[in-house]
């Protein structure tokens, strides 16, 4: 009976203190999650912290009177992996017939090519897209076979010329081209000027020569 009288009374001892050390524990952990006991603090969360990509997106007009984005048919047209697209509607040699004789030269044709883009092409080149092909262009036409040799081009910038040639030398060409760099909504204009030969002979009659050129900007 001593014996559990004793425990009984350290049991009533030791339970306040429990309650107490309970007490305490929980007060203090609500001070803590409510900052109470914090230090004085200042803070800024950068919300509009981002960056972006910048666009070079090539723009063609002239020629026989057409206009080509390097995205597609259209300026709002989703950039591709490529951002390349083959144009057809821009003839870079113009247009009308040529006749080997130099008292009745071919206009030059005007092409000018922008950069819709926001950022700087920092380097601008043009290479060919292929050699030189002849083709027919009229029925009955000649049998000459080197008609891409007997059309020359010259190629101006303003007053810089950029390529002066036959279309076969070109065609040829294993180097790019280097232009001058492009910045954002810029333009550079180009003028080609083609001539066939003088004193070619009836078989050089209805035949076309075709070089496909590429322009490429690159940031």
């Amino acid at each position: 009976m001593a014996s559990s009288s004793h425990r009984a009374r350290a049991r009533l001892r030791t339970t306040p203190l429990a309650i107490v050390t309970g007490l305490a524990a929980a007060v203090l952990m609500a001070l803590t999650m409510t900052g109470t006991l914090s230090a004085f603090t200042a803070s800024i969360t950068n919300a509009n912290a981002s960056v972006s990509s910048g666009t070079l997106l090539m723009r063609q007009e002239g020629g026989s009177g057409g206009t080509c984005y390097s995205n597609g048919t259209q300026q709002t047209t989703p950039i591709p992996a490529a951002n390349s697209t083959s144009c057809t509607t821009v003839n870079t040699f113009g247009t009308g017939l040529l006749v080997p004789d130099s008292s009745d030269p071919r206009p030059a044709s005007t092409l000018v090519v922008t950069n819709d883009g926001t950022v700087t092409a920092k380097t601008f080149t043009l290479r060919k897209g292929d050699v030189c092909k002849q083709t027919t262009s009229s029925t009955p036409a000649g049998t000459a076979q080197d008609v891409c040799s007997k059309i020359t081009l010259v190629i101006m910038s303003g007053s810089t010329p950029i390529f002066s040639g036959s279309l076969q030398e070109l065609g040829d060409r294993t180097t790019d081209i280097p232009l001058p760099s492009v910045a954002p909504k810029a333009s550079q204009t180009f003028t080609f000027t083609t001539k066939l030969a003088d004193g070619l002979s009836n078989d050089y009659q209805g035949l076309t020569a075709t070089l496909p050129l590429t322009w490429t900007f690159a940031a």
